[in-house]
């Protein structure tokens, strides 16, 4: 009997990628066609991160291998094999398939290539590749759902034709402390694109003047070092003729001769990857363009309750299997803090499917992650429940006015009853999505010190909760100093819960109210989340 010992520290890892919009899910790159030896034709990947292709052979009826090249990450080709297909398989009253999703991310395809596999024919299609590391906590189930005939015939045996019907996908379970700048997912998924995003400062600091550079390696003038605790650069360009880099060595985290290359290929606007504190030196070469260098602590985004929410397809790693998981579609989703405690993310939903990544027949697995091995940000803090201020003003006053100093818990819990529907297309897969009503419920633990907001609960006055969820510090601007946080605005009335706990072996009592938000023309939203992240906004690109 063989011993095993996983000598692995990475225990799972988490990669999401917010998948364009308008095209969730699998995407089609190869119609099924009959497998030859060179395979060209296949539509070209799409994202930011490239895809992974998702490669199913049927009717095959010899053994073979498949070969994808292309432009990848991390290579440009791979190669698997295919065994023959089984007497069961080939005696199966359901289509025998071979399923292989590609370990390299591709941005290009070049061609796929096979030998043997007579008879076969080959489809392939896309998934989003990760672009961001998740740190959280992870469950999801393939659920399909199982058919077995009940019907006269000469048998005492109930069992005699099992089929699968449908595949139902779900993600039971995405927790994760909140964080200023890495649970921007959570925002995207339940809220949907912000409906204004504002730099901070309102007008970024100059850092280099905008100049006409025309090739070769030049040297930028500095006119202006960045703030502290420093800024993320911002270079813009209104006039471009030849791609090329521009090298920033600088200050980050109080480590001098940091250094990253920002690639320039058309006009518009890139961000750098680094927060400065100090610039040494910024060189071109070979860029002829004109452009500017500014810098910004970082942005406000303002999420409200009624955009139309991001898919993602998200990548795990359990500590033994790599899994993707194409057309992510989150329908719950809390928002938890107490002030005793950490503060968590939660969000619950569905996807298209679970779909192992790489060879399948490779054993043992244990610690072989086959997800990509993206950079950990250990500068981004969690936010804890402490780091708190809750305000409660009437529905005629101004939110975020009047200070409440009454909460210890408090869960926001958004609902979406979102709709996946299956049409004919030869697979078990669902392949479109429809919008339910939004609603959104307040759970609070109220230290219990006076009737005001029994009265309220009472006379059923909606009102505005508010609270401002601070974190790190990225800056001061007009004398306003700015935090990584989360602001949540809240137009509510009772949801006809105000229950008063009292218990003679506590010297406490506690009242434990249910709100429900409302729709409110002041803020156009029955809720409105505004955050402040040091992160640039193309999180969905």
């Amino acid at each position: 009997m063989p011993n095993y010992y996983s000598a692995t520290a990475a225990k799972g890892v988490v990669n999401l990628m917010l998948e364009v919009a308008g095209s969730p899910g699998e995407q089609l790159l190869l119609a099924a066609t009959p497998v030859i030896a060179t395979i060209t034709g296949i539509t070209a990947p799409t994202g930011s991160t490239g895809m992974r292709f998702h490669v199913k052979i049927t009717n095959w009826t010899a053994s073979g291998s498949v070969t994808i090249t292309g432009t990848g990450t991390p290579n440009n080709t791979e190669t698997y094999n295919i065994a023959a297909p089984t007497a069961q398989q080939t005696q199966s009253a359901q289509l025998a398939s071979d399923e292989y999703v590609s370990t390299n991310a591709y941005t290009a395809i070049t061609n796929i290539t096979t030998t043997g596999l007579t008879n076969g024919t080959i489809t392939v299609y896309g998934i989003q590749a990760g672009k961001f590391a998740v740190p959280s906590i992870m469950k999801s189930q393939r659920k399909p759902k199982v058919y077995s005939p009940n019907e006269h015939n000469s048998f005492i045996e109930r069992d005699k034709k099992i089929l699968h019907l449908i595949n139902e996908t779900t993600i039971d379970e995405l927790k994760q402390d909140i964080y200023g700048d890495l649970s921007l997912w959570w925002c995207y998924m339940m809220m949907g694109a912000p409906t204004t995003t504002a730099s901070i400062p309102a007008s970024p600091l100059s850092i280099v003047a905008s100049a006409a550079i025309t090739g070769g390696t030049t040297t930028l003038t500095i006119a202006g070092q960045p703030t502290a605790p420093g800024m993320r650069l911002i270079v813009t360009t209104t006039a471009f003729t030849t791609a090329g880099t521009l090298t920033v060595l600088g200050t980050v985290n109080g480590i001098t001769g940091v250094s990253e290359v920002i690639n320039i290929t058309a006009t518009g606007t890139v961000y750098s990857s680094n927060v400065y504190s100090a610039i040494t030196s910024i060189t071109n070469a070979t860029t002829a363009a004109t452009l500017s260098v500014t810098g910004a602590y970082g942005w406000s985004l303002t999420f409200l309750s009624s955009a139309n929410k991001y898919t993602a397809a998200l990548e795990w790693y359990d500590g033994v299997g790599s899994w993707t998981h194409p057309f992510s579609l989150f329908t719950e989703g809390d928002f938890d803090i107490k002030v005793l405690t950490e503060a968590t993310l939660t969000a619950k939903g569905v996807a298209q499917d679970k779909l192992p990544i790489g060879d399948r027949t490779v054993t043992p697995l244990s610690g072989t992650n086959r997800i990509a091995s993206i950079g950990q940000n250990l500068n981004d803090m969690p936010l804890v429940g402490w780091q708190t201020a809750v305000y409660m003003d009437d529905i005629t006053g101004t939110p975020l006015t009047t200070t409440y100093a009454d909460v210890q818990e408090l869960k926001v819990m958004l609902k979406q009853p979102d709709e996946h529907h299956y049409t004919f297309t030869n697979m078990q897969n669902f392949n479109r999505a429809y919008a339910g009503k939004r609603e959104c419920t307040v759970d609070c633990t109220l230290n219990f010190i006076d009737l005001l907001q029994w009265e309220k609960f009472r006379r059923n006055l909606k009102q505005y909760l508010a609270f401002q969820f601070l974190g790190q510090y990225i800056g001061t601007s007009a004398s306003t100093n700015y935090y990584k946080s989360w602001t949540w605005t809240l137009p509510i009335r009772s949801e006809g819960v105000f229950d008063i706990s009292s218990d003679p072996s506590k010297a406490l009592v506690h009242a434990k109210a249910t709100w429900r938000t409302e729709y409110d023309s002041t803020i156009g939203a029955s809720y409105k989340l505004v955050v402040v992240t040091s992160l640039p906004p193309t999180y969905p690109n």
